[in-house]
């Protein structure tokens, strides 16, 4: 199953990238960690079997350029998903 893509307006880290990436976690979600699937300032997101850090999405624009190493862009996500 397909996780959303990551809408063009009014994007949220909990409602807009925590589903698109199938993060596990609903608190202490990080822009950078669920961009990169690294640790920032001690915050670590996980994710599901459908999905992934941002910077991998399959769909949409095609490569998710800057958004492996800080600073990260939400406006980098637009469109992003996973098949």
């Amino acid at each position: 199953m397909a996780t959303p893509v990551v809408p063009s307006t009014n994007i949220g880290i909990y409602s807009s990238l925590r589903t698109a990436t199938d993060c596990n976690e609903t608190t202490n979600l990080s822009l950078a960690s669920i961009c990169s699937g690294d640790t920032y300032g001690g915050i670590t997101n996980t994710f599901g079997g459908q999905g992934g850090p941002a910077f991998q999405f399959d769909v949409g624009l095609g490569e998710y350029l800057g958004l492996e190493d800080p600073p990260m862009e939400m406006s980098n996500t637009i469109g992003g998903g996973y098949s």
